[in-house]
């Protein structure tokens, strides 16, 4: 069963899964809020239920804001200008009789989005945000490599067996145990100093796979105002969005 809770002006979908429990239990993820209940549990039930899940997201928030930030969904104007990696862009969107999206940057100074007619707009622009994140991290991916190997070269010497770029939306970055690292394209839109810090933390990670206080340490000696970086982070974090 699917239903959706409108708080300012955003749309939130929930999604509610009847399964064998005693329970019940809801959290907001990065796509949705989820409901899991008791299969016995009766329809008229289940609506008594979800008016209490919708009262406890609002309050939630309304106190977290970057959790509703996740569902918001940017509209995008062709011919507007968008800002990533510190290059202006100018967004030439072109409706046609097709059903997928296709994109690609052009000349270094367009991006060109061809995108079904017709479609619902909401689920229109979200899918543009996700082709704007993939066309992005394609055409940045050389530039965020060079500027990881830049401070793995200069601080670390491990080794690093991949670096990509991902629309991830629950964080900023990660690094695995098998020496992969991922970024989030997010961080395409934050200021340079900021995108190095994260870059510095999980590079970090190759000598210490925690957040010890010998890890803090790895990070402060390479970045002493890293603490400055995690607080932007922190407050604007949520406006850095496709």
């Amino acid at each position: 069963m699917t239903t959706s809770l409108i708080h300012q002006g955003v749309t939130i979908p929930i999604k509610v899964r009847k399964e064998y429990r005693r329970n019940i239990r809801y959290s907001i993820t990065g796509k949705s809020i989820n409901v899991l209940i008791p299969k016995g549990i009766v329809n008229h039930s289940v609506d008594k239920i979800l008016d209490e899940v919708k009262d406890w997201a609002r309050v939630e928030f309304e106190k977290k804001p970057e959790l509703l930030n996740r569902f918001r969904v940017i509209v995008y104007q062709n011919g507007e200008f968008i800002r990533v990696f510190g290059k202006d862009f100018k967004l030439l969107i072109f409706p046609e009789s097709r059903k997928g999206l296709s994109g690609k940057v052009i000349d270094q100074q367009y991006i060109e989005l061809r995108v079904p007619a017709g479609a619902d707009e909401h689920l229109l622009h979200k899918a543009i945000g996700q082709l704007l994140s993939r066309v992005l991290s394609d055409y940045f991916h050389k530039d965020i490599v060079a500027r990881v190997q830049y401070y793995n070269q200069s601080y670390f010497q491990e080794k690093i067996e991949s670096i990509r770029l991902k629309n991830n939306q629950s964080n900023w970055g990660s690094c695995s145990s098998k020496k992969n690292i991922n970024l989030s394209s997010r961080l395409l839109f934050a200021p340079t100093d900021v995108l190095d810090y994260v870059i510095v933390h999980e590079l970090a990670h190759l000598k210490e796979m925690n957040h010890s206080a010998r890890f803090w340490k790895i990070v402060r000696d390479v970045m002493p105002d890293y603490e400055d970086k995690e607080l932007w982070l922190k407050k604007y974090g949520h406006t850095l969005k496709f």
